[in-house]
């Protein structure tokens, strides 16, 4: 991730906030996609890929959670750091 930790101003906290919003959005696609992966292969095939399936849901789960944690942190201290909601 790319967020500094002191912002220089508002334009760039809410351009990484847009950034950030915007990769949110990308990975909820990823999820869905998996979903329905995991739901059509219990349809069409029994269920034979779905603990795979399933394991990969977490794995880019536990590994997004991390980054949206670090990210939604390094944005609170920089609107803090701009007088911002605290």
């Amino acid at each position: 991730m790319s967020i500094q930790t002191k912002a220089p101003g508002y334009k760039e906290v809410a351009d990484e906030a847009v950034f950030q919003l915007d990769c949110g959005w990308e990975f909820a696609g990823w999820m869905f996609a998996l979903m329905t992966a995991i739901r059509d292969d219990h349809k069409h095939s029994g269920g034979a890929n779905s603990a795979a399936l399933t394991n990969l849901g977490c794995y880019l789960s536990e590994s997004h959670l991390g980054d949206a944690e670090a990210v939604l942190a390094h944005l609170n201290e920089n609107v803090a750091s701009l007088g911002g909601v605290q």
